[in-house]
């Protein structure tokens, strides 16, 4: 960020040229008024991916007042800087912002009405630019293609402490449409300046932000320093000793802004992690506790893979960033709890697989009661003897009462056959009688008894 030229007036020349100078040096002053103070916090952050760990690219982020009062609690954060590119990145990248959280289906429907292509990938929900609730003059949402200014309002002390948790949204674009593609986190610390001497300093240094969203310039001397016009100075060594100390301090700055950024990152990924397993082992539990409802095999296999995809995820930024984890306990206690809520899990998961099957329940009651289950075993196997030793007696009853039948039935049949045969004889003989009855009346008939027939 180099030094912002101040204007400065010509010498007056006449009539003739004094009118217009003086309207075109009102218009500048305008202008002017409407910007910004000069930038108190000026930092390159690095943007890395919340879904990867990798970095997408870098942008500057500086914060200066919007008046020098003491009374002012309205803020300028400046994104990007001036005349160069918004992301220094491989790829041409655009930052969106968001004003509050948003659905990304209803957010694709609504820019589609609109007819401007976007398709959002890997992500369920924007999150509102800042996290922490301070609150920011920004409409729905915003696209960033060059330096932007957004406001935002903190009623603080001087020296008091405010820290901004911003969220990035990620796009590149192909000739059909706009990709929003990865979300990036950034924590910004800086103190309250004492903007009393805050306004003395740069009206010393002449610096000032140009309007329209520059970038700011230097502050002048070094930490507010005054140079006397009137000693003997080397300007040469001077810039060079400002441009030394300028960059051990930037490098000193980069170095522990970098790790604290990254620590903020980190605990962010392991902080949403552990709600994300958290709700993943509620709706198992529900599965769980549902034992009328059969789950299907795929569906087991899809929360194992599931499961394992978290871990594997949580490991690979655990190795990623493992300087981190051997000194901020913290976030190294937060790992852990994850790998006990993976470990639960898996076990709730082989918990619904078993229940699916009931023998494998049986078994557990098994296991779980040895006591009561050896003492229903027992009473199991004196009930089942009993039970076998009536259904011998009935069975044989029943095979008696069978047999008793069948030679009744014989015995009838038989009755029946005899009987029949007797009468059959019976008939015979009767029928036999009739017949030498009338052979002997045909016999002892006269024939002159006939003749007269």
């Amino acid at each position: 960020m180099g030094r912002v030229q101040t204007v400065q007036p010509p010498p007056y020349r006449g009539r003739r040229g004094g009118l217009p100078l003086l309207l075109l040096l009102f218009f500048v002053g305008f202008c002017f008024g409407m910007a910004a103070e000069e930038p108190f916090y000026s930092q390159k952050e690095t943007l890395y991916s919340t879904k990867t760990g990798k970095v997408i690219g870098e942008v500057l982020l500086s914060i200066a007042p919007k008046s020098a009062t003491p009374t002012n609690n309205e803020w300028i954060l400046i994104i990007g800087e001036q005349g160069g590119k918004l992301v220094e990145a491989r790829n041409e990248t655009t930052l969106w912002i968001f004003n509050r959280k948003t659905n990304t289906d209803q957010f694709k429907k609504d820019l589609k009405s609109k007819d401007y292509p976007v398709e959002v990938k890997g992500i369920r929900e924007f999150l509102p630019f800042c996290e922490n609730g301070i609150r920011f003059s920004l409409r729905d949402w915003d696209e960033l293609r060059k330096q932007t200014q957004v406001s935002f309002f903190v009623n603080a002390s001087t020296g008091e402490k405010v820290t901004l948790r911003l969220v990035f949204y990620s796009a590149t674009s192909d000739k059909k449409r706009t990709n929003i593609d990865d979300e990036a986190k950034v924590r910004i610390d800086f103190e309250i300046p004492d903007l009393a001497s805050y306004a003395s300093q740069t009206q010393r240094s002449g610096g000032g932000v140009q309007g329209g969203g520059g970038s700011g310039g230097t502050r002048g001397a070094q930490d507010g320093e005054v140079i006397s016009l009137t000693e003997k100075i080397d300007p040469e060594a001077v810039a060079a000793a400002r441009l030394i100390a300028h960059r051990e301090d930037s490098i000193a700055q980069a170095e522990a802004a970098n790790r604290d950024q990254r620590v903020a990152l980190l605990n962010s990924f392991i902080t949403e992690r552990n709600l994300e397993i958290s709700l993943f082992q509620e709706e198992i539990n529900v599965l769980v506790a549902d034992k009328k409802t059969k789950v299907n095999e795929s569906t087991i296999d899809s929360l194992s893979t599931i499961a394992n995809e978290m871990k594997n995820r949580v490991d690979y930024w655990e190795n990623g960033y493992s300087d981190i984890l051997l000194t901020e306990e913290a976030v190294h206690d937060k790992f852990s709890k994850f790998r006990v809520a993976h470990a639960l899990t898996a076990k709730k998961i082989d918990d619904l697989k078993r229940q699916q099957n009931p023998l494998n329940n049986l078994l557990d009651l098994i296991k779980k009661n040895p006591g009561k289950s050896a003492g229903v075993g027992i009473g199991g196997l004196i009930l089942l003897k009993i039970f076998v030793k009536l259904f011998k007696k009935l069975t044989s009853l029943i095979k008696s009462k069978i047999s008793q039948s069948i030679s009744k039935a014989k015995s009838n049949a038989k009755k029946k056959m005899t009987d029949g045969s007797k009468k059959m004889t019976k008939r015979k003989k009767k029928k036999k009688d009739r017949d030498n009855e009338f052979d002997d009346e045909f016999e002892n008939t006269d024939i002159s008894d006939l003749a007269e027939i």
